[in-house]
């Protein structure tokens, strides 16, 4: 199964920094995080992600350099986050995100949020909603350094794929 989600996300970056490892030596490197108003910065880009992903909200919401992992991709610079995003916002119907919480924690903060999306595979149309949480941490300058998600994107979005969805369900349906 890994396999074929490899090949459906078409990013061979996940095989090298799709790892707890990498994860936590990012969090080492990145200061603790800056004072932010957190709902306003990132609800600029995901509240509505059709007309939020823009280049110009992502380059005054994230830092040059950063880490970026919303388990599809893993990004490490703005210019390929701003290509990502907004290739993202182009290819889906809609994507809302509502913020449920944002908890502060000891270094960084924690955002809680619905996400609603409407996109057509194989020219069906799917409705998807997921609750997910991403952990941010902020520059001195109050822009995004770090932003890892915690969502199942298998039930947000592969198991809506031809093929794959079945083969996820039926692995899930075993566990």
């Amino acid at each position: 199964m890994v396999a074929v989600l490899y090949a459906c996300t078409g990013n061979s970056q996940l095989k090298n920094n799709r790892s707890a490892t990498s994860h936590m030596d990012h969090l080492a490197k990145t200061p603790v995080t800056a004072q932010t108003d957190v709902k306003n910065t990132f609800g600029k880009i995901f509240t509505n992600l059709k007309t939020g992903a823009t280049a110009e909200n992502i380059e005054a919401v994230y830092a040059e350099e950063l880490y970026f992992n919303d388990t599809f991709r893993i990004i490490s610079d703005r210019a390929e986050l701003v290509e990502y995003l907004t290739e993202t916002a182009a290819q889906v119907n809609s994507t809302t995100v509502e913020i449920m919480e944002v908890v502060k924690g000891s270094n960084d903060y924690f955002v809680k949020w619905a996400m609603e999306m409407n996109f057509d595979v194989k020219g069906k149309e799917v409705d998807s909603f997921s609750l997910g949480m991403s952990q941010l941490r902020f520059n001195d300058q109050g822009l995004i350094v770090f932003h890892q998600d915690y969502w199942d994107s298998s039930e947000a979005f592969f198991e809506h794929l031809p093929l794959v969805g079945r083969i996820v369900k039926s692995i899930k349906a075993r566990l």
